[in-house]
């Protein structure tokens, strides 16, 4: 009887992350140049020249296999929960160039599908001149691109010359491009039947992004009656894409390949960043251990009221503050506001931690939960009431969300703006902090 009841409770709990929101900050590149630029060394740096993945890949083949095999064994010794490597997807130089890339993205457990186009995120305000567009759509799996159709994107070739500096904030967003997306057994793909990650622990293994959330999200500081009801939130992989792609980058500058280097540096850096929202390192901001297993019993029990609109809220402030933090940053982008407190706190990280092993959970997760109560708190008190506190209305997709600053302004006084980004920018000087961390411990 105990062994059902808990398994309901199981159940029950899993329910709370379906419509957890897989996508952290929104154009991580806004932020990420901010915090880049401060870095002299790479500010001026001469550019550089840039490299299709194939040519990369098929320079360095041998030398990959033997490298695969050792990051392999690193990170079976030193995380905390890690599925094996199947043996079958293991690298292998074979010196077939036509099927390279293909054994590159199931090493690494990458969506086979992904674009890997060579290209240039521009800021806004930057030109985009004589240079070809590239569509977002031919960067990204995701049908959907809406998020995509504000940025310009530019296409590069192999030779180019390009600033490290671009390639670094420019891939700063491409994880989100589809890297992660289909890889459990109950995403019904091929890769995920063969991948090994099992079946998705949380988030909809039905929806586009939601097979996303478990390599974005680490819940690394619950309270332990919380991971006993939900073993399931220790299976998290962003430690895994953070330290393969750590290595990636370690080995393409030793190898003699930056524009490589910088690229894999990048998409590190995204996983990274993706740790200081709260809501990606806090399963559920705002309620409290008891509320949650309470709320999960009721639901086991046939009232699933309770448990449903806190699933709904916390979406919905999610969202909330992730759509503040895109339109601000825009707004102080497209009016040349580089003194904008949120910009301003980009560029001063506090005291840098010497990056480890232990970073990812013991200092850059911790940090974010530990903000969660509060986080959570002032977008409860300076976010418009139907955005973050009616669980009868559906913030993500909505017309309101795009309004979200007009509507806080009018229902709560220009003091909401205020609020809100006093509570960013302690976030955001966390995150220049890892990332500044991330980067010193690759280029040294």
């Amino acid at each position: 009887m105990k062994k059902l009841a808990l398994r309901f409770t199981l159940v029950a709990l899993a329910a709370i992350l379906l419509n957890t929101t897989a996508k952290a900050w929104s154009e991580h590149p806004l932020m990420a140049y901010q915090v880049l630029s401060t870095i002299p060394d790479l500010a001026n740096q001469d550019p550089i020249a840039v490299k299709e993945l194939k040519t990369f890949l098929l320079e360095q083949e041998k030398e990959l296999e033997k490298f695969f095999a050792e990051q392999e064994l690193w990170l079976t010794q030193n995380l905390t929960y890690y599925p094996a490597l199947p043996e079958h997807l293991r690298f292998k130089a074979t010196g077939n160039p036509d099927d390279i890339l293909i054994r590159f993205f199931r090493a690494i457990r990458l969506n086979p599908d992904v674009k890997m186009k060579l290209y240039q995120h521009l800021l806004p305000l930057e030109e985009v001149g004589d240079r070809v567009r590239v569509a977002p759509q031919l960067l990204t799996t995701v049908n959907d691109v809406s998020s995509l159709e504000n940025t310009n994107y530019v296409e590069l070739f192999e030779g180019d010359m390009v600033s490290p500096l671009a390639v670094l904030y420019s891939a700063n967003d491409e994880p989100d491009y589809g890297f992660d997306l289909g890889l459990f057994v109950d995403n019904n793909t091929p890769q995920g039947n063969e991948y090994g990650f099992g079946e998705q622990p949380f988030g909809d293994p039905n929806l586009e992004y939601g097979s996303q959330a478990p390599f974005h999200m680490g819940f690394y500081h619950e309270a332990k009656i919380v991971f006993f009801f939900g073993p399931f939130l220790k299976k998290t992989l962003p430690e895994m894409r953070i330290n393969q792609f750590r290595a990636l980058a370690e080995f393409a500058f030793a190898s003699g390949n930056p524009y490589w280097g910088y690229r894999f540096m990048g998409w590190g850096m995204h996983y990274l960043g993706d740790l200081s929202m709260p809501y990606h390192s806090v399963a559920l901001p705002g309620v409290s251990p008891l509320k949650m297993i309470w709320t999960n019993i009721k639901a086991m029990l046939g009232f699933p009221k309770s448990r449903d609109n806190a699933v709904q809220i916390v979406s919905n402030r999610h969202s909330v503050l992730e759509e503040y933090q895109w339109q601000v940053l825009r707004a102080a982008y497209e009016g040349n506001d580089m003194d904008h407190p949120l910009l301003k706190a980009l560029r001063s990280p506090i005291d840098i931690v010497e990056y480890d092993k232990y970073f990812v959970r013991g200092v850059a997760s911790k940090e974010s939960a530990e903000r969660a109560k509060r986080v959570d708190k002032t977008l409860k008190e300076w976010m418009p009431k139907l955005l973050v506190s009616d669980p009868n209305f559906e913030t993500p997709g909505s017309d309101e969300l795009q309004q979200v600053i007009t509507l806080a302004k009018a229902e709560k006084g220009e003091e909401a703006v205020e609020r809100m980004d006093e509570t960013l920018a302690e976030l955001f000087r966390s995150y220049s902090m890892h990332l500044l961390s991330f980067y010193k411990a690759i280029m040294g």
